[in-house]
C-alpha cells in the first residue's frame, strides 16, 4: 500500500479511529490490532511475503530469548544462537535480492576464461522492504548479544516492533532500544504530537507529489530514450535525479514518522537537511541516518572503525560503502555507486580538507559535496554500467531546444526549478534558524497556521503530478 494512495488515505483514519476509541484501552489489545492492521497494509502489496515476515520474527524473537536463557558459561551457545540469527536474515536477504546477481556474475567471471554454463535465471520476486525490517530485526539479536539490550518476552510486542507498518517498507529502520519499549507504553492521546504528525504528513505528501514526481517526469523521459537525449538533456536529468530521490525518500520518512506520531509512537529521524553538508563525511551523518548509523555501529565500528591507523581506517570505510552500495540493489553499477562514495570520503575530504572549513568555504564545499553525489547517482539510476557510462560521455552543454521533449514543457519545467528552487530556500531556513522553528510556528496566529495548511493542502490537490504518465511509488520500495 502506497502512502500517496487512495487505499492508504481510507486506511490511515479508520486505523487511527479504531485506535485510539476502541482498541487502546488494553496495551496486549492495542499491539494486537497495530499487528493485524499492519499485516494487512504489507498484505496489499502480496499476501503471500507476510509469512516471510512473521517467520523472520518468530526466528528472532525466540533466538533472543535463547540468548537470554544462556549463563555467563555459555558464550558458545550465545554466540552459535548470534550466527543462526545472522546466517538466516542474511540467507533470506541473499536468496531474495541476490541469487540471479551472483550466480550472473560467476558465469560471467568463467565465460571470461572461455567456460561457458547454461543458467535459467530464477523468477524470484523481491519482497518489498526486505532490506529493512531483517536489517531492524538483526539489530536486536546483536544487541542482545552484546549485553546492550534485555530481550523481550512479549511475542506480541515484538511482532508489532518489526512489521509496524508505518515505517515498514522503507523505514526508518529502527532499534530495539528506542522502539520496543514504546509498544508497553500506555499511549495517552496529545493534540500537540497529532498536529505535527498531520502536518509531516501532509509536507511530505507535498515534497513527494507536488515536487519529486514532477521531476521524475523528466528524468524517467530522459533515461528511457538516452540516444535521443542532447548533452544538456543529460546534466540537468543528473541534477534532478538528486533532487528527486532525496525529495522522494525524504518525504516518505516524513509521512512515516508522522504516521507513527498520530498513533503516539517517536520514530528517529532520517534526513537532515543533507545538501547544505559542508564535507562527504558530514553528508552522511545527514542522509539515511538510519542506515548510515546502522551500519556504523554493526560493520564500521567492529572492524575497529578509525582506532587501527588511517590505512585501515580507509580500508574500513571502503568495506562499508562496498557492502552499502550492494545493500541498495544486485547490480554492479551499484556496488560502484558505493565505491565512489568511499572514494570521496578518504580521498576528497582530506585532500580539500573539508570538514575544517567555515563560512564561504563552507558553502563551496557543500557544493562540490552536491556536484559530486550527483554525478555518482549517475551509477544509481542507469539500469546498466553501459548506459551509465553513456551518460559520463555524452554530457555537454549542448542541445538546449531539446529539452522539452521529455514530458514537461516550458512551463512546466520552469515550475519544476522553482520548486526545488523554493524547497532548498526554505530548508537552508530551517538550517539557519534551527528546528525551534516550529515551535514558533505552532505558538503564531491560527489564521497563518491555516493558512500554511490550507496552501500546502490546495497545492497538492491542484498542482500535484498524477497520472499514469510516471510511476509513482516510493523509489527506495525496490530495496
Amino acid at each position: 500500500m502506497l502512502f500517496n494512495s487512495l487505499n492508504y488515505a481510507i486506511f490511515l483514519p479508520v486505523v487511527y479511529l479504531l485506535y485510539w476509541f476502541v482498541f487502546n484501552r488494553n496495551v496486549t489489545l492495542r499491539n494486537l490490532f497495530l499487528l493485524t492492521v499492519s499485516y494487512i497494509f504489507y498484505a496489499f502489496w502480496d499476501w503471500r511475503f507476510v509469512s516471510l515476515i512473521i517467520l523472520s520474527s518468530f526466528v528472532d524473537f525466540f533466538i533472543g530469548l535463547g540468548m537470554k536463557n544462556c549463563t555467563d558459561n555459555q558464550q558458545r551457545k550465545r554466540k552459535l544462537l548470534l550466527i543462526l540469527s545472522l546466517v538466516f536474515n542474511f540467507g533470506i536477504l541473499g536468496f531474495f535480492k541476490y541469487y540471479n546477481f551472483f550466480v550472473d556474475s560467476f558465469i560471467e567471471a568463467f565465460s571470461f576464461f572461455g567456460k561457458d554454463f547454461n543458467f535459467t535465471p530464477l523468477k524470484i520476486i523481491l519482497p518489498v522492504g526486505v532490506s529493512f525490517y531483517t536489517f531492524q530485526s538483526l539489530s536486536y539479536t546483536i544487541d542482545i548479544y552484546n549485553k546492550k539490550f534485555e530481550p523481550t518476552t512479549k511475542l506480541i510486542n515484538f511482532l508489532a516492533f518489526v512489521c509496524f507498518f508505518p515505517q515498514l517498507v522503507a523505514g526508518p529502520i529502527e532499534r530495539a532500544k528506542h522502539m520496543l519499549p514504546q509498544f508497553s507504553e500506555k499511549k495517552v492521546f496529545d493534540y500537540e504530537t497529532t498536529r505535527s504528525g498531520l502536518l509531516l504528513i501532509v509536507y511530505g505528501l507535498f515534497k513527494k507529489i507536488l515536487i519529486a514526481d514532477r521531476i521524475a517526469i523528466f528524468t524517467n523521459g530522459v533515461y528511457k530514450d538516452l540516444d535521443g537525449a542532447s548533452g544538456i538533456s543529460l546534466v540537468i536529468a543528473s541534477l534532478f535525479f538528486a533532487f528527486q530521490l532525496y525529495l522522494d525518500f525524504s518525504a516518505y520518512s516524513d509521512i512515516a514518522i508522522g504516521t507513527a506520531r498520530l498513533l503516539g509512537f517517536k520514530l528517529v529521524l532520517n534526513f537532515r537537511r543533507p545538501y547544505f553538508s559542508g564535507s562527504f563525511s558530514e553528508f552522511w551523518t545527514r542522509w539515511h541516518i538510519s542506515l548510515s548509523s546502522w551500519f556504523r555501529d554493526y560493520l564500521y565500528f567492529p572492524l575497529g572503525g578509525s582506532r587501527k591507523g588511517y590505512n585501515r581506517t580507509i580500508v574500513n570505510v571502503m568495506i562499508v560503502f562496498l557492502l552499502s552500495g550492494m545493500w541498495h540493489g544486485a547490480s554492479w553499477n551499484f556496488v560502484i555507486w558505493g565505491a565512489i562514495n568511499g572514494v570521496f570520503i578518504v580521498v576528497l575530504d582530506r585532500i580539500f580538507k573539508l570538514e575544517k572549513q567555515t563560512g564561504f568555504k563552507r558553502t563551496l564545499g557543500s557544493l562540490l559535496v552536491f556536484f559530486c553525489w550527483a554525478l555518482s547517482l549517475v551509477f544509481f539510476r542507469a539500469p546498466t554500467f553501459h548506459e551509465a557510462m553513456y551518460v559520463f560521455q555524452n554530457i555537454s552543454f549542448a542541445g538546449i531546444d531539446s529539452i522539452y521533449n521529455f514530458g514537461l514543457n516550458s512551463s512546466e519545467l520552469k515550475f519544476a526549478f522553482f520548486l526545488i528552487i523554493g524547497m532548498m530556500l526554505f530548508e537552508r531556513i530551517i538550517e539557519k534558524k534551527g528546528e525551534n522553528m516550529a515551535v514558533r510556528f505552532y505558538a503564531s496566529h491560527f489564521l497563518l497556521r491555516w493558512s500554511v495548511y490550507l496552501a500546502l493542502v490546495f497545492s497538492i490537490i491542484y498542482f500535484g503530478s498524477y497520472g499514469s504518465f510516471n510511476d509513482n511509488s516510493f523509489i527506495y520500495f525496490q530495496f
